[in-house]
């Protein structure tokens, strides 16, 4: 047993003794109330605290958000309207419009009045705090509010603003913000996650808690002037930002929030619940991996928590579509369709569904598109060197010198999803290359052997969270709910899949690895951590699969109740109507169709052990080796507040 202190916690909270990890992995209450009308008026209150009288009928969240349009998340008395934002990206082509793409805010029971707080508002702007300078304390009046980005909420009841500044070193620019409500706080707290390379507060995806009564956070990661898709060029040679972006700025944010919000109330959150997509969802695996005190429950979407070959691939892939083989947006939605057209209904799926429900079991090959220079050719016919692109896009990078995988590929059916692969040129210049090699590398010179080894020498062990031991944050009671599309092609759905799998192989009886093993380990590892895979859904949300669904009940139930989901029904809605539903099953489940039924429905299907022993395309050992940044903080008793309240 070894000492393992971490070098980049900004508060010094101590070295533990590392512990073997099994596997192959190396290196190691009752009512929801609403809150009627203010007897007074809704306007400024007075910085002194009010009570809202309860309502009688339970608060239901709308279950999903339509893509693309103005964002609503209803309570039975208020809706708030989230302005129209731009798609997600987990790596920075796009501004992120996480603003929570399928809605987690149902679960809404629970909100009870709190005790008189123990500060004021506006007396927060004097709160004390290590390396952290307080620049906004502001009471918002219930109704409409335009944030200081020009985001415009509707609907939204009272809260106190505070906005800070964190500097835990000389190099640290980490701003946070901070959402109380103003009464009738339910005793929660969230942590939401941020996008691409972040360097903007995202207020999108803060707004919608608040009518729910829950106190909310986010970071820009301290990247800013960067944008969620201005790429990483700002944090080239500032080693602090980049450790700041990966996780100390997150951890801070949670740290500080729960501070500012026991100065309000008197009392820390009872529970605490982590939501992040993307860049978020790894946010939120450094959270449980490295911090597993800070979030009872966690709620990590397309996690993208590996990110130097996250990197790698992308440069992979821009490399292949690189000049004649770039594919056109029609080429790519072709792909698609000929893919769908062959393996639609031989995957689990029905031959009706235009998307695949397991796409490791479609082997449609590109060159089926391939031009022949006839006459018959179809506009979207495919080139020899589009044929050859999309079979690396499917590969994933491999070391061309060891043969040894280095990240995972795409799947089939994810083509036309998210903007990919048409738009790959575009992800050329990756973070974790210019950090490493300056802002001026050419990407198409990277070498994936030595630029590789150089790119994780430096980097890997501050971006990247792949190593499956996540026993301290399993101690304390946490829960991890993943789940991604299983048509993502940003972040590669499989290198997901690979890393759950990792997680059973943690939880595997020594020296055994018989099937009944593996039952076990699964049953364990499905008691603090189930992945649901969503069917023909892109990066976050779209595609043509179910991606509207609430995964905040479960996640609440299964942290405060102990209720584990054994499945959440997904619906598609198209132009505010529903389609159809279907279960999202625990993994290894997938739905299958019962035989008798209406198709449309997820009560005709049943979630099925996929037993096939699909490849997961799971990297070489090598490039899972996450260096020293674990672990970093044992869980102190301050952690444990909710205990003695089950």
């Amino acid at each position: 047993m070894k000492q393992i202190c971490s070098r980049r916690h900004p508060e010094g909270r101590g070295c533990r003794a590392s512990r073997p990890v099994a596997g192959p992995v190396p290196g190691r209450s009752a009512h929801g109330l609403v809150p009627s009308a203010p007897t007074s008026s809704p306007g400024a209150p007075s910085d002194t605290k009010k009570t809202w009288a309860a309502g009688t009928r339970t608060a239901e969240g709308i279950l999903g958000l339509p893509r693309l349009s103005y964002n609503r998340l209803a309570t039975a008395d208020q809706t708030v309207v989230v302005g129209r934002r731009p798609l997600t990206s987990a790596t920075g082509l796009r501004r992120s419009a996480i603003a929570l793409p399928v809605a987690l805010l149902a679960f809404f029971a629970g909100i009870s009045a709190i005790p008189a707080a123990a500060a004021t508002c506006a007396s927060l702007a004097g709160l004390a705090l290590p390396d952290t300078t307080i620049t906004a304390a502001q009471l918002i009046p219930a109704g409409t509010y335009t944030a200081p980005d020009g985001e415009v909420f509707t609907n939204l009841p009272s809260f106190c603003r505070v906005a800070a500044t964190l500097t835990p070193t000389s190099d640290s620019d980490i701003n946070i913000e901070v959402w109380v409500p103003f009464s009738n706080w339910n005793g929660f707290f969230v942590g939401t996650g941020n996008s691409g390379n972040g360097g903007v507060i995202m207020y999108g995806n803060m707004a919608p808690w608040l009518p729910g009564n829950y106190a909310v956070a986010n970071t820009d990661l301290g990247t800013s002037p960067a944008t969620p898709n201005s790429g990483g060029r700002f944090l080239t040679g500032h080693p602090e930002k980049q450790i700041d972006f990966a996780t100390r700025s997150t951890n801070l944010m949670t740290v500080r929030s729960k501070e500012i919000i026991e100065a309000f109330y008197g009392e820390r959150p009872k529970y605490s619940y982590f939501f992040g997509c993307s860049t978020g969802g790894g946010q939120g695996i450094h959270e449980a991996l490295q911090f597993p005190g800070d979030y009872d429950g966690i709620i990590a979407f397309a996690p993208n928590m590996n990110r130097t070959h996250a990197a790698a691939a992308h440069v992979w892939d821009a490399q292949a579509f690189y000049g004649p083989a770039n594919i056109t947006t029609d080429q790519a939605v072709a792909v698609t369709a000929a893919v769908v057209k062959q393996c639609a209904g031989k995957d689990w799926g029905l031959t009706s569904d235009n998307f695949l429900t397991d796409p490791r079991d479609c082997h449609w090959d590109p060159s089926a598109l391939q031009c022949t220079g006839s006459a018959a050719d179809a506009p979207t016919c495919l080139t020899p060197p589009q044929v050859a692109a999309l079979g690396k896009f499917y590969q994933g990078p491999i070391n061309p010198r060891t043969g040894q995988r280095i990240y995972a590929g795409e799947v089939r059916g994810s083509e036309s999803n998210s903007g990919y692969p048409a738009n790959n040129a575009a992800a050329a210049n990756q973070p974790p290359v210019q950090w490493t090699f300056g802002n001026d590398f050419d990407f198409r010179t990277f070498d994936f052997d030595h630029d590789m080894d150089a790119v994780d020498e430096q980097l890997a062990a501050i971006l990247n969270a792949n190593t499956a031991d996540l026993e301290e944050f399993r101690s304390h009671g946490g829960k991890l709910l993943l789940w991604q599309g299983f048509a993502d092609p940003q972040v590669p759905v499989l290198n997901t899949v690979a890393y759950y799998e990792r997680l059973i192989a943690s939880q595997m009886p020594d020296g055994r690895h018989d099937a009944a093993a593996r039952k076990e380990a699964v049953r364990r590892t499905q008691e603090f951590a189930r992945l649901f895979l969503g069917p023909g859904v892109g990066h976050c949300s779209g595609g043509a699969g179910p991606d509207t669904f609430d995964a905040g009940t479960p996640t609440r139930q299964w942290v405060q109740q102990g209720i584990a989901p054994d499945q959440i029904v997904a619906s598609k809605v198209i132009n505010g109507v529903t389609t159809f539903t279907r279960p999202l099953c625990p993994y290894p489940a997938l739905p299958r169709y019962s035989g008798v039924g209406d198709p449309t429905l997820a009560s005709s299907f049943k979630c099925v052990a996929d037993e096939d022993h699909d490849d997961n395309q799971p990297p070489a050992p090598k490039y899972l080796n996450d260096g020293d940044n674990y672990p970093i903080v044992p869980i102190n008793n301050g952690d444990r507040d909710h205990d003695d309240r089950h």
